[in-house]
């Protein structure tokens, strides 16, 4: 049995509680006031002590500290209750209590704490100022509730983000008090907050929600959440864990978002239709509500409006029907040919049309270049409702999304691009008419003369022209699945399988099959699918040897940066004719030298080589060798921590021919 001192000037308060801890099978000492519960402590040196707050003489907040002074109560446990302060209230955490009881409380909450707290060890004081300083070292957010759903413990993460008055909404108020939602923008229902599921006994694994800071500002977080039960395992109340997943969530964002731009940009018949189609997918993907494609126009040299999105319910914008170099958003984009961010639309000096500021609709903005041959060919510009700091990330992924409506209109020569894609179509089936015809004709005319000779011919005098035949076969069965594998690469619909590849092996590998000594490190690991970076290792080494009147002229090698692995392939061949490093990429063509030099080849090694180093997250350049032929070079991403060569990769190499 332990002594357990009561402290209480409310005497229904004090009869209650008296009557909970003899119940609880110890023995009560009374005391009216602080004053009186001090000297009552140091006479009878109780085991606990429960004391009210706010009391007369001396409050429960004073008595503590005069406790903790006194050598002979410096370690006795308190419990206090308070219908004024917070349970998260630093007053609280120096008054060094185990525990708090926030008033109006039920027999059955206070029974269970002091249970709680008669049943630590001896010696086991909780210290509420560690406490607090652990959790606000805690980079994740901690929150915890009893069991009527109050908060009883937030940590300084959770109040940074949702203010310091958070502590007093209940659990199942957060989802409309806060605005949260679902990862995907829908409401999250008050019963489905995730304190408030692990209250009713669920255990939440990642339960992923969107919300936003006091700026306005959308951040994701991923929950952890369970019950709290004693050793009994009756439910206490529950806790949640909240961590900040909103850049691997934007991650995810803008690799879908750039896969849907590609794939819209693959599949526009026009100029028009492309810029449509890519703007629709990044409202879609991004979120911003309002986004439009400039042009320059090259007659009157100033930027006009080749495409528009608004997302439907988002405040119309009027803007100009042209812009001249410099003005607005978009002029100055186009006039410094750099990105340009502005997180507030209504700060002072912000390069935006005032009629635009006046409307005030929307928030942030930002503007891109879109660039051809180094020339910025238009802008992209972004207006969202919602605040937005500049993002690297994101500003790499729309430079990159620039890049390619760039390379499309290069490809297309903008307004002209149904024409131009036409001519570019009959070109391509021209290439693959060569390709098939010529093999064909090879096949129909040794079928012919076969067929001609007299009955009693044997198979062995016709032999050669099988030969011939049967050759020709091949070469048009690989050229038809090289072509597949190809429009598979392109189109997304082959997948690769990506492991840690060892890449030394992997080029150790290829070169062996063309008795080329490739200089190697021990060890070099990228991310990758081992046989199609075998490929690309292959196809470039056996383009070396194949234009090389030499094969001991072939070099090969491997090295590293610190975030990429560099295979340089170079040669002293026939070399690439000026103006033609460009097309060398496109699927059949071949250099005019490699053409007519008499060595077979179908044009489709450097464009499987490129879109599987794509695919990859890497590039594929070429380039003249300075001693007559030419050097390949492909440049793959690392992930941190792999192991690499000690001297690092030359950045200024390239890549060989499709020859």
């Amino acid at each position: 049995m332990a002594a357990v001192l009561i402290v209480e000037d409310n005497q229904e308060h004090q009869a209650v509680i008296a009557e909970v801890v003899r119940r609880l099978g110890h023995r009560v000492v009374l005391a009216g006031d602080g004053r009186a519960g001090l000297t009552a402590a140091v006479t009878h040196r109780p085991d606990l002590i429960v004391a009210d707050v706010d009391m007369p003489h001396l409050n429960g907040i004073r008595m503590c500290r005069a406790l903790r002074e006194h050598p002979a109560t410096a370690d006795v446990p308190v419990v206090l209750i308070t219908a004024y302060l917070p349970p998260g209230d630093t007053t609280l955490a120096e008054a060094e209590a185990v525990a708090v009881v926030p008033k109006p409380f039920s027999v059955k909450e206070l029974t269970e704490t002091l249970r709680a707290c008669m049943a630590a060890p001896a010696g086991a004081r909780h210290d509420p100022a560690f406490t607090e300083a652990l959790l606000r070292s805690l980079d994740a957010g901690v929150v915890a509730c009893d069991l009527e759903g109050r908060l009883v413990v937030i940590n300084q993460a959770v109040r940074d983000f949702f203010g310091d008055d958070s502590l007093g909404v209940p659990a199942r108020e957060w989802a409309a008090r806060f605005g949260l939602r679902r990862h995907d923008g829908s409401p999250l229902r008050p019963d489905d907050v995730a304190l408030y599921r692990a209250l009713r006994g669920e255990e939440i694994r990642h339960d992923e929600v969107l919300a936003h800071d006091r700026q306005d500002r959308p951040r994701w977080f991923a929950i952890n959440a369970r019950p709290v039960r004693d050793a009994a395992g009756h439910v206490l109340g529950a806790v949640a864990a909240v961590h900040d997943v909103t850049a691997e969530h934007h991650q995810r964002q803008y690799e879908q978002c750039k896969s849907d731009v590609l794939k819209a940009l693959v599949h526009a018949p026009d100029t028009a239709r492309a810029g449509a189609e890519v703007l629709r997918a990044m409202a879609a993907g991004l979120g911003w509500p309002y986004l439009r494609l400039w042009l320059v126009d090259p007659v009157t040299d100033r930027l006009r409006p080749a495409a528009t999105h608004l997302v439907p319910g988002s405040p119309p914008i009027t803007l100009p029907p042209v812009l001249d170099r410099g003005e607005g958003l978009a002029g100055s984009c186009w006039e410094r040919g750099e990105p340009i961010w502005v997180p507030d639309l209504q700060a002072p000096d912000v390069p935006v049309l005032p009629s635009f500021i006046e409307a005030g609709h929307y928030r942030a903005a930002l503007a891109v270049p879109v660039c051809s041959a180094e020339k910025v060919v238009g802008v992209l510009s972004c207006f969202t409702l919602e605040h937005q700091d500049p993002d690297p990330a994101l500003t790499v992924l729309l430079t990159g999304i620039a890049g390619h409506v760039g390379a499309y209109l290069e490809r297309r020569r903008a307004e002209e691009l149904a024409g131009q894609l036409a001519a570019s179509i009959g070109e391509y089936i021209a290439l693959v008419g060569h390709e098939l015809r010529t093999p064909l004709t090879s096949i129909g005319i040794y079928t012919d003369l076969i067929s001609e000779e007299p009955d009693e011919t044997t198979v062995g005098e016709v032999r050669d022209m099988l030969v011939v035949i049967e050759r020709n076969n091949a070469r048009l069965r690989s050229l038809v699945e090289r072509l597949l594998d190809l429009s598979a690469l392109e189109s997304g619909h082959a997948q690769l399988t990506i492991t840690e590849v060892d890449l030394a092996a992997v080029v150790e590998a290829a070169a062996a099959g063309f008795s080329v000594r490739p200089e190697l490190p021990d060890r070099l690991t990228v991310p990758g699918d081992r046989n199609r970076l075998r490929q690309v290792a292959e196809n470039l080494i056996g383009n070396a040897v194949k234009y090389s009147p030499d094969s001991d002229a072939v070099r090969v090698t491997l090295t590293a940066d610190d975030d990429a692995a560099v295979l340089t392939v170079s040669d002293n061949g026939i070399g690439i004719p000026a103006g033609e490093h460009d097309r060398l990429f496109a699927r059949l063509y071949r250099a005019t030298n490699a053409r007519h030099s008499g060595i077979p080849g179908a044009g489709l090694g450097l464009a499987l080589s490129r879109a599987i180093a794509e695919l990859h997250g890497g590039t594929i350049t070429l380039a003249a060798n300075e001693g007559g032929g030419t050097i390949a070079t492909v440049r793959l991403p690392r992930r941190p921590g792999t192991n690499g060569p000690a001297r690092p990769g030359r950045r200024t190499d390239t890549l060989e021919g499709n020859q």
